[in-house]
C-alpha cells in the first residue's frame, strides 16, 4: 500500500559527547545500553502514505500596497527561508504564518493575484529503529502548497509551501528536531519571459539525537506553479541539492532552445 519515496534519504550520522540537552538520567542509560540509544541508519524509512484529503488552509495575509510593476519572469521568495518545524520533539511550526513562496519580483503580497489552486498536502512518515531493530522515531507530516496564481492572467507561481507535522512519536531518550529551508538559489523561471513557471526546492532537515549519537539527513522537494510536485533523491545530502539544481538548468535550457 505505501510506496518508498524517492526522496534524500542520505544519513549522516557522528557521536556527540554528552550535552545539556540530555538528562543525566538518560546520560547514563545510553552509557549502560549503547545498543539501545544508536539509530540503526539502514532502518530509516521515509514512505509516501498518500494525498491529504483537507489540507490545512494557510490565511492569507493583509494585501501589499504598492505601486511597483512586477517583473513577472524573476522569482522571488516573500515568505521564510529557512524555519524550525519540530525542536526536542515538539511541533513549533505555525503554517498559518511559516511558509515560503515564490512571486514575482515586485509583489507585495500573494493576495495581489488571482487564480489560485485549492492548497494540496502530501503526506510521509518517518520511522527509525535502534539497534536492536525496536522502532524509536516515527514521524508523519504533511508537505503543503497553493499554486496556479497569476498576475492579470498571466504565469504560475507559488505561495503557502509549508511542513505540517501531523504526528510524532519518540522513544524515551530520544531527540527528533525537523528543520526547512527553501534557499534562494533554487528559486527560477522554468517557463518563458511571457508567460512564468514559478519554481523552488523545498529541504527538508531532520536530526534525531540520543546521549551517545546524533543522526542525520536531508529530504528535497520540488515544486513549480503549474502544479508539479516531486521528490529528488540522492545518496548524499549535497548531490541531491545538485541533482535538483542540474534538473531545473536543464529544464530552463531546453526552454530557451524551444523559443529560438
Amino acid at each position: 500500500m505505501y510506496r518508498r519515496a524517492l526522496l534524500a534519504l542520505a544519513v549522516v550520522s557522528f557521536a556527540i559527547p554528552a550535552a545539556a540537552q540530555f538528562s543525566l538520567k538518560e546520560i547514563k542509560a545510553a552509557q549502560q545500553d549503547p545498543k539501545a540509544y544508536t539509530v540503526d541508519e539502514m532502518s530509516v524509512e521515509i514512505v509516501k502514505v498518500g494525498p491529504s484529503v483537507a489540507p490545512t488552509e494557510v490565511t492569507p495575509p493583509e494585501p501589499g500596497v504598492g505601486d511597483v510593476i512586477p517583473v513577472l519572469d524573476s522569482i522571488v521568495n516573500l515568505g521564510e527561508k529557512i524555519w524550525k518545524i519540530i525542536k526536542d520533539n515538539a511541533p513549533v511550526v505555525n503554517v498559518k504564518v511559516q511558509y515560503a513562496s515564490a512571486l514575482p519580483e515586485g509583489i507585495k503580497s500573494w493576495t495581489q493575484m488571482g487564480g489560485w489552486q485549492r492548497p494540496k498536502g502530501t503526506i510521509y512518515e518517518l520511522t527509525a529503529k535502534n539497534a536492536y531493530g525496536m522502532q524509536v522515531i516515527k514521524l508523519r507530516y504533511q508537505v503543503l502548497r497553493t499554486s496556479g496564481g497569476s498576475y492579470k492572467g498571466a504565469g504560475k507561481y507559488l505561495t503557502a509551501v509549508t511542513v505540517e507535522p501531523l504526528l510524532v512519536e519518540a522513544a524515551w531518550g530520544y531527540h527528533l528536531s525537523l528543520d526547512a529551508n527553501v534557499p534562494d538559489s533554487t528559486l527560477a523561471n522554468v517557463g518563458t519571459t511571457e508567460e512564468p513557471v514559478a519554481a523552488m526546492m523545498a529541504q527538508l532537515g531532520w536530526t534525531i539525537a540520543t546521549a551517545i549519537k546524533q543522526s542525520q539527513g536531508k529530504s528535497i522537494y520540488y515544486l513549480e506553479g503549474n502544479g508539479t510536485f516531486q521528490e529528488i533523491g540522492g545518496p548524499f545530502r549535497r548531490e541531491g541539492l545538485d541533482k535538483a539544481k542540474a534538473a531545473i538548468a536543464k529544464t530552463m535550457e531546453e526552454t530557451l532552445r524551444s523559443e529560438m
